[in-house]
């Protein structure tokens, strides 16, 4: 049954934030499998922000112009399936199973991330997909997804984030993103990016600079129009036809990012300070009566800047993800009306019930909340 297969991928080695991945056990299996992947035509997206948005609004675009489009992004919201998906569709759950299959009689130890990228790979080969867009799981250089050669190299916006990994600056950090430029690597990124002196001496000429993009996107926030830019120069440098390009970016779908769910619950995937600072700026443009937040973090996340920079809330409900690694909610201080429910479909239940005709309801401060939130919504 998937169930019990995925919960065996699940008890893999997961990421040791103490000590830096390296390539040698993915590429062992991918030789394996006969080096396929490198044959595969990657847009490969890195970033601290943003690089799922990109990596939807570039698929839009591919699939509009006639392309089968490869999406492959981590984590999943509420279905482990999501991470892979072909022209907008997830993988079926028989082939989930048999890839799974696949991967354990290589007989390679490898971790959660490096198995399922290596699942990932195969499936879209097999597929025969025109294009793969590749989402970096964490820096660049010794993510399991650089195995592949970048014909594009996309940056997001960069921040300070893993600095127990990546490093303690936004130079260091760039310099493990910068992993993902190869030989023959076009790269793009926007202007604004903090990082992008560190960018400009890695990629050289080969350098695309982005602006805004003006016209109409489908994912809500000021910041989803750098995000656009960035979309919207990849596409080009594609040869995608503009019209065709401003239709995807305009079409654009995905999850958990400033997304409505029940009418006056807004939920987003923010979990670092950065991202709560954009929420914060989208929020204060809303009209609503009260503000009410759930806000559960991670652990390792810089939590005390998150919940400073939130939107002043009239209530505030801190909550627990299911998943290792978060924070208990009492180790969270804030001054004014609080509560702390554990349960995150409690804590949403309590939200509701308190919540008044013209209340907002705001959920963030971690990918998992939210997928947890919108599985106990549905």
């Amino acid at each position: 049954m998937l169930k019990d297969e995925l919960n065996y991928l699940y008890t893999l080695k997961q990421f040791d934030f103490k000590t830096k991945p390296k390539l040698d056990p993915i590429k062992q299996a991918l030789s394996k499998l006969g080096d396929f992947h490198k044959k595969l035509r990657v847009i490969h997206i890195t970033g601290t922000n943003g690089k799922g948005s990109v990596g939807a609004m570039l698929m839009e675009i591919l699939k509009k112009a006639g392309f089968k489009t490869g999406l492959y992004t981590s984590p999943h919201l509420v279905r482990y399936n999501e991470r892979m998906q072909v022209n907008g569709a997830e993988i079926k759950d028989e082939e989930v199973l048999r890839l799974i299959d696949k991967v354990k009689s290589l007989n390679v130890h490898l971790s959660f991330f490096e198995f399922t990228t290596t699942m990932a790979l195969l499936y879209f080969y097999e597929q025969q997909v025109d294009y793969l867009i590749l989402e970096v799981g964490l820096g660049g250089r010794f993510d399991a997804t650089n195995v592949c050669d970048a014909e594009i190299a996309v940056f997001t916006d960069i921040s300070l984030e893993h600095t127990q990994v990546l490093g303690e600056s936004i130079k260091e950090i760039a310099s493990e993103k910068c992993g993902i430029i190869k030989e023959n690597s076009k790269v793009v990124t926007n202007r604004e990016n903090a990082a992008l002196e560190f960018i400009k001496e890695k990629a050289g000429e080969k350098l695309i600079l982005t602006d805004k993009y003006n016209g109409e996107v489908g994912l809500k926030g000021e910041f989803q129009k750098r995000n656009a830019g960035i979309a919207y120069s990849t596409a080009k440098e594609l040869g995608i036809n503009e019209e065709i390009i401003k239709e995807g970016i305009k079409n654009v779908k995905w999850q958990g990012r400033l997304e409505y769910i029940n009418g006056n619950i807004l939920v987003d995937c923010a979990h670092n300070p950065a991202a709560i600072s954009e929420i914060t700026n989208f929020v204060k443009d809303l009209k609503y009566n009260r503000l009410i937040i759930i806000f559960g973090v991670m652990e390792r996340k810089e939590y005390k800047k998150m919940i400073k920079l939130l939107p002043k809330p009239d209530f505030l409900i801190l909550t627990k993800p299911r998943i290792d690694k978060a924070l208990d909610p009492a180790k969270l201080t804030y001054d004014g009306k609080c509560a702390v429910i554990e349960d995150p479909a409690t804590a949403l239940k309590f939200a509701k019930n308190i919540a008044k005709e013209g209340d907002l309801i705001l959920i963030t401060g971690s990918i998992y909340l939210v997928g947890q939130v919108k599985e106990c919504n549905q």
